[in-house]
């Protein structure tokens, strides 16, 4: 999504009998040095989990949402949706997050830590081979399904104006927090004792949009959205937090361009690795719809050589497209003001125009190749 390209350059591959040193399985999760020589690995590392100011779910909540609505969010969690998950071997720094998805502290999200995406969530891909292991590149078209993985975030928003959804995610956002299971218990007690209160709350602003024009986002902070065992055990009243919660979804919604209330109808699903995003961003940003048109990511090889980006070359400027992206995904935009970091996006910007393209990892049969060759110049 950040960065697709007009047309592909009609060169062959090199030829390689055997994969080359940084492509082979010990390497697996390292990217090709010879993809971006001219990378340093903080750059490295800021393409994978660099933020774009796209953040738009907090942890807490997505981690919350993955509990209590396993239909939108299935076990295997990111990977369900395409996204590629750490190697285990990284353990060892903490825990990591998913190719592209990138981790910050967001001021319209109540100053949460929370998740985003970045362009190497549709641009860095994983292939296995029986022989070679799992190999990463840089700049491929991946499997990501960002339509499916937005979709079901805005999903349960909807879904948790619901008082018994509410009462459900309640326990899981108080344990994602605690670490400890046996606060549910204290969430069942406390919700059973003030369930007037909180039905209101949630029958007068089922989606936390009173008090705040269309568009615009409301200002939350941590304490809006509190929920901890010594406030539970302190029969803290709730009503206030889930007026946040509403809040909060509200605010969610509005940065990723969803309306407040469930679309009567949805457009056909794009599917893994294909998305519109043209089109969508011309809906979203200027209200004006185009034909629905999915197309694959785009190939973000040799970037700094080419005039215009998009697959159908509609761009010359690629900070422009990848600002487009950063608002398209999360970084919200009041009115004319978009909120995001212009140099977060610049440096995703310029990483991705280095990105070189892959010498092909593995050993060739020649044989299969000339007849794929003859089958191509004679029907493709």
């Amino acid at each position: 999504m950040c960065g697709g390209v007009a047309r592909a350059q009609s060169r062959r591959a090199e030829p390689s009998a055997a994969p080359s040193p940084e492509m082979r399985p010990g390497a697996a999760g390292r990217v090709a040095r010879a993809q971006v020589p001219r990378w340093s690995e903080d750059d490295t590392q800021f393409f994978l989990h660099g933020s774009m100011s796209a953040e738009f779910v907090p942890e807490r909540v997505l981690t919350a949402f993955r509990a209590t609505y396993p239909d939108l969010f299935p076990r295997e969690g990111f990977s369900a949706f395409g996204l590629i998950e750490p190697l285990p071997a990284a353990a060892d720094r903490g825990p990591e997050l998913p190719i592209g998805v990138t981790r910050r502290e967001v001021p319209h999200l109540a100053g949460l830590t929370s998740l985003g995406i970045n362009c190497a969530a549709c641009h860095v891909g994983e292939v296995s081979t029986r022989e070679s292991g799992a190999l990463r590149i840089l700049g491929v078209t991946s499997h990501f399904d960002v339509e499916a993985f937005l979709g079901a975030v805005i999903a349960a928003t909807y879904r948790t104006a619901d008082p018994e959804n509410m009462h459900h995610f309640l326990a899981q956002y108080s344990a994602a927090a605690d670490g400890d299971g046996d606060i549910a218990s204290l969430v069942d007690k406390e919700w059973e004792r003030q369930s007037t209160e909180i039905k209101a709350a949630l029958a007068a602003d089922p989606f936390g949009a009173e008090g705040v024009a269309a568009g615009e986002l409301h200002a939350l902070s941590p304490d809006d959205l509190r929920l901890d065992r010594k406030m539970l055990a302190g029969h803290a009243k709730l009503a206030p937090t889930v007026r946040g919660l509403l809040k909060l979804f509200h605010n969610m919604r509005t940065a990723l361009h969803a309306p407040d209330r469930p679309p009567e109808s949805l457009p056909p699903a794009s599917g893994p690795g294909r998305n519109n995003a043209f089109g969508l961003l011309s809906a979203a940003l200027f209200g004006v719809p185009t034909i629905y048109a999915p197309v694959k990511y785009g190939l973000v090889w040799n970037l700094d050589q080419r005039t215009w980006v998009h697959w159908d070359g509609n761009t010359r400027a690629p900070i422009i497209r990848n600002l487009a992206a950063a608002l398209g995904l999360g970084a919200p935009l009041i009115g004319k003001r978009g909120q995001l970091d212009f140099a977060l996006v610049d440096r995703h910007t310029r990483l991705s125009e280095l990105i070189r393209a892959p010498r092909y990892p593995f050993a060739i049969d020649h044989a299969l190749a000339e007849r794929g060759e003859r089958h191509y110049q004679a029907r493709c």
